[in-house]
């Protein structure tokens, strides 16, 4: 009995508050700051913050929210740019050269967002 009940759903309704609720999304979003994707620079600037000092491949990992292959990619970026050293002992870390300290202020002096583009 229960099972032969149709929703009374109108598809129509439901488009628009799909629409509508994506629009609220992206709006609570944007107000906290927080975009889907991230650029390259700010990638790179963000894993050069977690490698002030020493920090492990799952350390790195687990506070940059990528994956572990594209966690990779970017490490490798970074040492041959010069910005971020392997090291080998006590353990296995990556850590921020001077070049890169450079690099990061370089950013953050960038970073500055333009009041006139909203």
């Amino acid at each position: 009995m229960f099972g032969s009940r149709k929703p009374n759903l109108d598809p129509s309704l439901l488009r628009v508050f799909n629409l509508n609720a994506m629009d609220w999304l992206g709006m609570a979003l944007d107000t906290l700051g927080v975009s889907s994707r991230r650029d390259k620079i700010t990638i790179m600037g963000d894993l050069l913050d977690i490698i002030q000092e020493p920090r492990r491949v799952t350390h790195i990992l687990y506070k940059s929210n990528m994956s572990y292959v594209q966690l990779l990619k970017y490490l490798d970026n970074l040492k041959e740019l010069g910005l971020a050293e392997e090291r080998t002992k006590p353990f296995r870390s990556f850590m921020i050269t001077e070049n890169g300290k450079t690099f990061k202020s370089l950013i953050m002096r960038n970073d500055i967002p333009d009041s006139d583009s909203k």
